[in-house]
């Protein structure tokens, strides 16, 4: 093998004269095969070059042998780098893919995209300039010069990764493709593209009508403003998770999207507290009435007391007091703010209701001890049998209220602390007649 490899080098006649005058006058294809397998064997590229050449570009019954352009491009990848173009452009029988990707591996990209384009492999061209070349720009022009969906897609998903959502979504519309919509809702909620990805959406809905895509397209809708719009589309039939996004609007501050996406659902109870946001605290409590919930009156109310709406506070806090367990939130919440004639108001409208309970008229004549002493003996004289009595002698106590704190230990049955009460205290509390019979009942004494 070396000896023939030595005598090749030596005989540089005999081989330009097979090159050139031999292969070019034979039509037997053994001698060609002999031939190109001894040039290769012998490790002789460049001569091996000009032998193809001669045999498959000069024209020859070789002229369009896949095997002999395919080897010839190879060689030329190989051995002379500066041949392989001119190798693809002249050549059309070659195995394209197989070559294209041999190029790609070594580096030669242009070469390879020429090969694609050539024989109209056009997603392979355009990854060529996307992956290899790393060029955007380029990628875009060759798409607008073929305008194939397939090739507009697979631009759209390198501009969505390079950040580029605009121009993503005008591909992904023009490839009418909505296959990446988990993918391109992410990005343009990164970047906060919500214009373009109502267009997107609106594009994808056509294609697939999946609840993801039009629970993105009401929230793209909210986040654009385009609240006529969102309107229009929960008003027809559709496949979106309303409830959700409607959460999602609030959550972000949407109110107003929020509004018609709770109302659409009938999800009261959320409806009056978006409605409190919005200041419409008549539509809160509205919408309280129909939720029906305690948690939402007393959201109401209290958004309706930091506004100083009291009327419609009380029309909610009426439906709390009956509840005994609510009662001291809702005390606490008007007393902390300084509301306590508002607290009065609402405790003695509640005392008519159906369900008014002990607590009320207690939590009331607790109130009157504090803030309206006058009018806690009229309340005990009308309702001491419905308070409890313990808590409200420790109130009167308190307040230094002694006829009243008399009045409550005869009703209590405790004479004895009644009497000793009256005697302490005799300006206030000293009734001669009462304390005549009173004091035929202690037992101590």
């Amino acid at each position: 093998m070396g000896l023939l490899t030595i005598w090749f080098k030596h005989v540089s006649g005999f081989i330009l004269q097979v090159v050139q005058t031999a292969l070019s006058e034979t039509q037997d294809p053994e001698d060609i095969s002999v031939t190109v397998k001894a040039f290769m064997t012998a490790d002789l590229p460049n001569e091996l070059i000009e032998l193809l050449e001669k045999i498959v570009l000069d024209s020859s019954v070789f002229s369009d042998h896949r095997n002999l352009q395919n080897l010839l491009i190879l060689t030329a990848i190989k051995a002379d780098r500066t041949r392989v173009m001119e190798y693809i452009n002249r050549l059309d029988n070659y195995d394209a893919p197989d070559i294209a990707n041999i190029a790609i591996n070594n580096q030669l990209y242009e070469e390879a995209f020429a090969i694609f384009k050539k024989f109209d492999v056009n997603t392979s061209a355009i990854q060529v300039l996307i992956d290899n070349v790393n060029n955007l720009d380029r990628a875009y022009e060759f798409a607008e010069r073929c305008n194939e969906p397939a090739v507009w897609s697979q631009l759209a998903k390198a501009q969505l990764q390079q950040g580029l959502v605009k121009e993503a979504i005008d591909s992904f519309i023009k490839a009418d493709d909505p296959s990446a919509y988990m993918d391109v809702v992410e990005t343009a909620h990164k970047t906060e593209s919500w214009e373009d990805l109502v267009r997107y959406l609106q594009m994808a809905r056509k294609k697939a009508r999946e609840s993801y895509i039009e629970s993105e397209l009401i929230y793209a809708y909210a986040r654009t403003n385009r609240l006529a719009d969102l309107e229009e589309f929960i008003s027809g039939p559709n496949h979106a998770d309303i409830q959700k996004i409607g959460d999602r609007c609030f959550d972000d501050g949407m109110y107003e999207a929020a509004k018609l996406l709770y109302n659409n659902v009938s999800n009261f109870a959320r409806l009056a507290i978006t409605l409190v946001h919005l200041k419409e605290f008549q539509g809160a409590v509205d919408g309280a009435r129909k939720a029906n919930s305690t948690r939402t009156w007393k959201e109401v109310c209290f958004a309706c007391v930091d506004s100083e709406e009291f009327r419609l506070a009380q029309m909610c806090g009426l439906h709390i007091v009956v509840h005994a367990d609510e009662l001291e939130d809702l005390i606490n919440y008007y007393q902390d703010r300084g509301y306590f004639e508002e607290l009065i108001n609402l405790l003695e409208a509640a005392l008519g209701l159906e369900r008014a309970h002990m607590g009320m008229f207690t939590e009331l004549a607790i109130l009157y001890s504090k803030y309206k002493p006058a009018k806690m003996r009229e309340h005990l004289e009308l309702f001491w049998s419905r308070v409890n009595i313990p808590k409200v002698l420790r109130a009167a106590e308190q307040a230094h209220l002694w006829a009243e704190l008399v009045f409550l230990y005869d009703k209590y049955e405790e004479y004895d602390n009644a009497v000793i009460a009256m005697m302490n205290h005799p300006s206030e509390a000293w009734r001669e007649g009462h304390f005549k019979d009173i004091i035929t009942k202690v037992r101590n004494f």
